[in-house]
């Protein structure tokens, strides 16, 4: 941001010049000389106003509506004994630092100087111990009030008034210019860097709703009695209602209101640090409603209604409604807003307002439409080379920010995955499938499948072939089944998930390690309807184990994204694991999670089939693989009521069971039970000499210890595993004790339970 070649206009040409109506004599009298404060012989130029006496509060109402006051009434007004202040234009910039709301032991205003380099400029010393810096800007810039680094220091422009010299603090002592403040230079512009932390982006809301004006504000403040705000548990939540009613820009009024009750005298910059808090501290609770309400109870409905009027008129002053500009002035962009409405909108995600724009992913043949979020502040930066220009105004602003204030811009509440377009309130991800389904070829696909995938077993090939159907024909239900692969590396175990990613496009997904998915950040799974997880999963990580159970039972999960609220939504996961590695699923004792199938070696590392099943599939296999799935009669059908009971199934159980269960797998395996005595199971039933309750702890104890399991041992662990297998305990000479079967139909309970055969061989 350059300035040199800028006109300075806080100094007019002709500077001997005062304001309007002044008088050669005016400027003579020592009074109006502070009011004017000259600068190597050039008035620094200020619209001033009146203020009342000893206070900071202007004297009137509309003091913005007014013209500024001539040098003979500014005389005649100090001669009164009131105090002057000045209302900012918008060129000009003023400092306010008041050291009485700084933290203890520091200095924000001298970490301002450094931090920013801020020039040398005209400087006032308050009454309060405060200092006044005076800096231009470019005209028409729109400024924050504070910046949250830098306590106790607000930045007033236009719009805002400050007391100007020889005003009189409440306390009773005089505003004066800092005599070693810089008089033989211009007043110099802000810093660039400080100009680009201060700039205000343009308000917008999922409503559409603006600010009030802050002359709106000191009507409403006028009709009601700030005598009646003297308790803090009553001043707050009316504070904070009139800063949200005006987006923060009501203070000047505010503080005159506050300035009316005598305990509030000496105290405005108490009041001044709360206000500028409310910016970054905000409750959502206490909206522009509570300032109503006090006005319908004051009688004052008429104020109310005005404030509709002024949020009906048309849209903000920098940035005027579209449809409000004469069809004949608005060229060059008549149909901007719809161009932009064709690749953007608006979207309340998350607690969070978030631009998204629709792109092309050339990671896809044909490319697929896809949605990339931008932040605000992102989505104007991507637009600051690409400006319009409105009718009425000399300068022009960013396409971005224009379309951001149109009330006909594209916008939604909230976000879903919705391949029924259910909810058209929402930003509906869903784009469809990525091919086109169309007859041909897949045969070598098939034969993957049934052959290699599922080992040759009809039933499970049947099984992978309908949930592949359930997934393409009802995308928007969960399977509440993950289908796994377990088999050695270089079978072909991935090419299958491979496939399915490809005519899933966009809403498929490949993870790798179970941060991917089961990580606190989550908010990718959003967009995700088929998800595969290749080697993304390891013994031992309960947490993962949750999610992952969560995902593939749960119809509503949550959502999480970095910055956002947590969100709730539909769960459209459809998903596929494989594996190298024993153990692959946390499959419980009842699992009906999890479809596990041993994958044949009788393909590894046969290069020939790979190549020529890849080349089907991209010369039409896949359009014809999609088009036959939903194509099969699957009515009535879901995957949930046919799981398959797989050896690879039974092994998934084995490797996951709790501690009391595998405690009697041992023993049965086994043959023995690892009690002191160490009873025989092979002899017979153990009836005639029992097992008491006492000896079974210290034995699952050992066990335990042995195994390095967390927990302790608890009888009452080993009876509900126990029952599960059909075992049972009975009561002997008054104690506890096992009655336990013949070890073969114990074993022929124990594999029934697992759904396996001959484990125990």
């Amino acid at each position: 941001m350059t300035h040199e070649k800028e006109k300075p206009r806080l100094f007019p040409d002709g500077a001997k010049e005062t304001t309007a109506g002044a008088t050669e004599q005016s400027v003579n009298q020592p009074c109006i000389q502070d009011a004017l404060h000259v600068i190597d012989d050039v008035p620094l130029i200020l619209d001033r106003i009146s203020l009342k006496p000893r206070s900071k509060a202007p004297l009137n109402r509309g003091w913005r509506r007014s013209p500024a006051l001539t040098d003979a009434k500014v005389a005649a007004h100090l001669a009164a004994g009131g105090n002057v202040g000045a209302m900012l234009r918008d060129d000009q910039l003023v400092v306010d630092a008041d050291p009485r709301a700084y933290e203890p032991g520091d200095d924000p205003l001298a970490r301002l100087r450094r931090d920013f380099q801020l020039p040398l400029s005209p400087t006032v010393e308050t009454g309060g111990g405060g200092t006044h810096l005076y800096c231009r800007i470019p005209a028409g810039l729109k400024l924050r009030g504070s910046l949250p680094d830098y306590p106790g220091i607000e930045f007033k422009s236009v719009g805002r008034q400050v007391v100007i010299p020889p005003s009189v603090h409440p306390n009773g002592r005089k505003y004066v210019w800092d005599p070693l403040a810089p008089e033989t230079e211009p007043v110099p512009f802000a810093p660039d860097a400080l100009i680009r932390q201060l700039q205000k982006l343009p308000r917008t809301s999922v409503t559409s709703e603006s600010s009030l004006s802050a002359e709106w504000l000191e009507t409403a403040l006028d009709a009601l009695d700030v005598l009646d705000y003297g308790s803090n548990d009553k001043w707050l939540p009316f504070a904070m209602a009139c800063h949200e009613a005006t987006g923060g820009d009501g203070l000047d009024e505010f503080m005159a209101f506050c300035a009316g009750d005598p305990k509030y005298a000496d105290r405005l910059a108490l009041v001044r640090a709360r206000w500028a808090s409310f910016s970054h501290n905000r409750d959502v609770s206490i909206t522009r409603r509570t300032l109503f309400d006090h006005l319908h109870k004051a009688g004052r409905s008429d104020i109310v209604t005005l404030a509709d009027e002024e949020l009906r008129s048309p849209a903000a002053e920098d940035f005027p409604a579209y449809d409000d500009i004469p069809v004949e002035e608005k060229a060059p962009a008549p149909d901007l807003i719809d161009q932009m409405n064709e690749r953007f909108c608006v979207v309340l995600n998350g607690g969070k307002l978030a631009v998204f724009m629709e792109d092309e992913d050339e990671l896809y043949s044909p490319p697929r439409k896809v949605f990339i979020k931008l932040s605000r502040q992102d989505f104007i930066h991507y637009h600051e080379n690409k400006l319009v220009k409105i009718a009425g105004r000399d300068r022009r602003v960013n396409s971005a920010e224009f379309w951001l204030k149109s009330p006909r811009r594209r916008e939604y509440h909230g976000i879903v995955l919705d391949p029924e377009s259910r909810d058209g309130g929402k930003l509906n991800l869903w784009r469809g499938w990525s091919v086109e389904p169309q007859q041909g070829d897949w045969s070598l696909m098939r034969e993957l499948i049934e052959q290699v995938l599922c080992s040759g077993d009809p039933a499970s090939y049947e099984f992978v072939l309908r949930w592949m159907a359930f997934m393409f024909q009802h995308p928007s239900t969960s399977p509440q089944v993950a289908i796994t692969f377990r088999g050695q590396e270089g079978t072909g175990k991935s090419t299958l998930g491979r496939a399915l990613m490809a005519i899933a496009g966009t809403h498929g997904l490949t993870v790798s390690s179970p941060s991917q998915f089961a990580g606190r950040f989550n908010a990718h799974l959003r967009n995700v309807a088929f998800l595969f997880a290749d080697e993304a999963f390891s013994r031992g990580n309960r947490e993962a184990e949750g999610v992952l159970k969560q995902l593939v039972t749960e119809p509503v999960i949550s959502f999480e994204g970095k910055g956002a609220d947590i969100v709730s939504g539909r769960n459209l996961v459809h998903l596929m694991l494989a594996s190298n590695h024993e153990w692959v699923v946390p499959a419980g004792m009842e699992a009906r999670r999890f479809a596990v199938f041993d994958v044949a070696d009788t393909r590894k590392g046969n290069a020939g089939f790979f190549n020529a099943l890849n080349a089907q599939l991209e010369s039409g296999g896949l359009a014809a693989m999609l088009h036959d799935l939903l194509a099969m009669d699957i009515r009535g059908w879901h995957p949930s009521r046919h799981v398959p009971k797989t050896q690879a199934l039974a092994d998934q159980k084995v490797f996951s069971l709790e501690p009391a269960h595998r405690f009697w797998w041992q023993a049965l395996d086994s043959g023995m039970l690892p009690t002191t005595k160490g009873y025989d199971w092979t002899d017979g039933p153990l009836l005639l000499d029992p097992v008491y309750k006492g000896e079974l702890v210290d034995a699952y104890d050992r066990f335990l210890v042995k195994h390095r399991l967390n927990g302790n041992a608890s009888h009452r662990a080993l009876v509900a595993s126990g029952r599960a297998l059909g075992l049972a305990t009975t009561v002997k000479n008054t104690e506890r004790c096992w009655v336990l079967p013949q070890l073969a139909e114990a074993r022929n309970a124990f594999e029934k339970a697992l759904g396996s055969q001959d484990m125990f061989d």
